[in-house]
């Protein structure tokens, strides 16, 4: 009688149900689908695993970008500051040459004086004697 019923495509499982797939077809069946879920749960972990890889990275690059901003803006403060220096040296540079243009003014005016004052000096003591 099994084999009658194995020619309509009919079989008895393990509880002696009868069903329309052979058992080892059945049993492959079943183990494929166990299979497929877990291939399935390993693509959806390894899903999470790129998201969280992709999040990091993104988080990453920004940081360095961050990073990189802070150090353009110290770059430009540096140079900020050495053209500041630069042209404080040029200012100063500027006043010490003009006293140094005073000094030698002013040099030369008391050497006058001192001509000035040593003719006077000279006329007097001319004068202090004629008397």
């Amino acid at each position: 009688m099994a084999e009658e019923l194995q020619k309509s495509h009919l079989y008895y499982d393990e509880i002696n149900k009868i069903r329309v797939i052979e058992n080892t077809v059945l049993k492959e069946t079943e183990d494929l689908k166990e299979t497929s879920k877990e291939y399935e749960t390993k693509v959806q972990d390894f899903g999470k695993i790129i998201t969280n890889l992709l999040d990091m990275l993104k988080e990453l690059g920004d940081n360095v970008e961050k990073q990189k901003m802070a150090a353009i803006g110290a770059t430009n403060l540096v140079k900020s500051i050495a053209k500041d220096r630069e042209s404080e040296q040029a200012k100063l540079q500027a006043e010490i040459s003009d006293k140094s243009i005073a000094l030698e003014q002013l040099d030369s005016e008391y050497d006058a004086l001192q001509i000035l004052e040593a003719t006077q000096i000279e006329t007097i003591e001319y004068l202090t004697q004629l008397r």
